[in-house]
């Protein structure tokens, strides 16, 4: 069975939407995490080692987020391609419409940068004392220097994820998406 061009077009609108849709919980599941285990870990000093997983799960959902972002362009990009032909504006890459939603969605992603990056600065600040304090161990002093990693890990991923979106040099050159 032969499928149309028009067919493709329309099955794919609903499936940008559960990308944005998905990425925008991943990043909400983890506002709601960083903030439950830093106010368990404010809030009881013998649970300061739980904020050690918030540099953990920002760089996992920064990995989910880039993830969804790369899926959505090239499913913007197919479309593009499918409505080559048509007359009349279109969202995806229409010099009215794409510019302007890139820079809205580049707010987006300050926002959302600054949130992860101040809730892991936060964590690592709180349980700095447990590495190099008298309740270190050689786990927690792991993990601590690990959650630094993943912290600069999610600036990284950021910033990747903005140069493969917006078509940088540095997104090509580090992985040709």
């Amino acid at each position: 069975m032969a499928v149309s061009e028009e067919a493709r077009f329309i099955t794919l609108g609903p499936e940008v939407g559960s990308r944005i849709q998905s990425r925008e919980l991943v990043l909400l599941y983890y506002m709601v995490l960083s903030g439950t285990l830093l106010s368990a870990a404010l809030t009881n000093p013998d649970r300061v080692e739980f904020a050690l997983a918030i540099p953990y799960l920002a760089l996992a959902s920064a990995l989910l987020g880039m993830h969804h972002d790369l899926i959505i362009g090239v499913l913007s990009d197919f479309m593009k391609d499918l409505s080559k032909d048509s007359t009349g504006p279109r969202w995806h890459h229409d010099p009215n419409y794409l510019p302007r939603a890139l820079r809205f969605r580049t707010i987006r992603d300050i926002g959302a940068g600054f949130f992860k990056v101040f809730s892991v600065g936060v964590a690592l600040f709180v349980t700095q004392t447990d590495v190099s304090g008298h309740k270190a161990t050689p786990l927690i002093s792991v993990l601590w220097w690990g959650g630094l990693l993943c912290g600069m890990g999610v600036v990284a991923l950021m910033v990747f994820t903005w140069g493969a979106r917006n078509e940088k040099w540095f997104a090509r050159w580090f992985w040709s998406v």
